[in-house]
C-alpha cells in the first residue's frame, strides 16, 4: 500500500517539483556568469520548497472539507483563463529577478515574507485541508488550447486539495506588495505588475481551482508577513 501510494505521488503532482529542479538547475549555468547564485538559492528555497513541503503535507492527509459559500456558485467556468493560471510561476520569476536587480533590500523582504507565508499556509493544509469541488469538463465548449491546457492541468492536480489559503495569491499578494513599496521602480511598471497579478489571481476563480475565502485567507496571510517584515527589518535597522 505504501509502495503504490509513492508511486502515486512520483507520477503526478512530483512531476512539478521535478521541473522545478531542472528549471533551478537550468537557471544557475544560465546566470553563472551574472554572479546571480543568490537569487538561484532563494528562488530554490521559495518555489522549491513550497512544493516539496506541498507535496509532504499531502502524504499526511486523509479527510478534506469543502466549503459552500453562494458566491463561489455564481462565478462562471471560463477556461481561456487556465493561460493566465498557468502563466504564474513564470511571471514571478520575471518580476522576482527584475526586483533583485533593481532592489535587493525589498528583495530580501519579499523572500522573506514568501516562505514564511507558505509555511503558515502549509499548517493550515495540514490541520484543515479543503477540496475544491471541479465541474466536469468533459462536454465543454472552448478553444482546442484552453481545453487542452485545462485538462491538462486538472491532471497533474487531481485531486484539487489543499486550496485554502491560495498559494497563487499568497505570492502574487507578495509581488504587489513588495513592489508597491520599493522605491527604485517606476510608477508604470509597479501598475503593470499590479494589473497583471491581480489578473492571475481572478483566474483561480474563473478555472474552478480556488473558493473566493482562499483568496482571502492569503490576503489576510500576506499582509501579516510583510507587517512583520517591515517592522523587524526597521529594529535591526535601527540597531545598526
Amino acid at each position: 500500500m505504501l509502495i503504490i501510494k509513492v508511486k502515486s505521488y512520483i507520477n503526478n503532482e512530483e512531476n512539478i517539483f521535478l521541473w522545478y529542479y531542472i528549471f533551478v538547475v537550468f537557471m544557475k549555468n544560465y546566470l553563472k556568469d551574472l554572479k546571480d547564485k543568490k537569487f538561484i538559492f532563494s528562488i530554490a528555497l521559495l518555489l522549491g520548497g513550497q512544493c516539496l513541503l506541498y507535496n509532504c503535507v499531502k502524504y499526511f492527509q486523509t479527510d478534506y472539507n469543502t466549503f459552500n459559500f453562494s458566491i463561489d456558485s455564481k462565478i462562471p467556468l471560463i477556461p481561456p483563463f487556465i493561460i493566465i493560471y498557468n502563466l504564474f510561476y513564470p511571471f514571478m520569476f520575471c518580476v522576482l529577478y527584475h526586483l533583485f536587480k533593481k532592489d535587493k533590500i525589498e528583495y530580501d523582504k519579499a523572500v522573506i515574507a514568501g516562505v514564511i507565508g507558505y509555511l503558515v499556509c502549509n499548517i493550515i493544509f495540514l490541520s484543515y485541508p479543503v477540496q475544491m469541488i471541479r465541474p466536469d469538463i468533459t462536454n465543454i465548449n472552448t478553444d482546442w488550447l484552453s481545453k487542452y491546457i485545462l485538462n491538462l492541468t486538472y491532471h497533474f492536480d487531481d485531486p484539487a486539495i489543499n486550496c485554502f489559503p491560495s498559494i497563487h495569491c499568497l505570492f502574487c499578494f507578495q509581488l504587489i506588495f513588495s513592489i508597491i513599496k520599493s522605491k527604485k521602480l517606476p510608477i508604470r511598471y509597479k501598475l503593470g505588475i499590479t494589473f497583471i497579478s491581480l489578473t492571475i489571481i481572478s483566474s483561480i476563480f474563473f478555472v474552478r481551482q480556488h473558493y473566493v475565502i482562499d483568496m482571502l485567507a492569503a490576503l489576510v496571510i500576506s499582509i501579516v508577513c510583510n507587517i512583520f517584515i517591515d517592522v523587524l527589518y526597521d529594529i535591526f535597522k535601527k540597531d545598526k
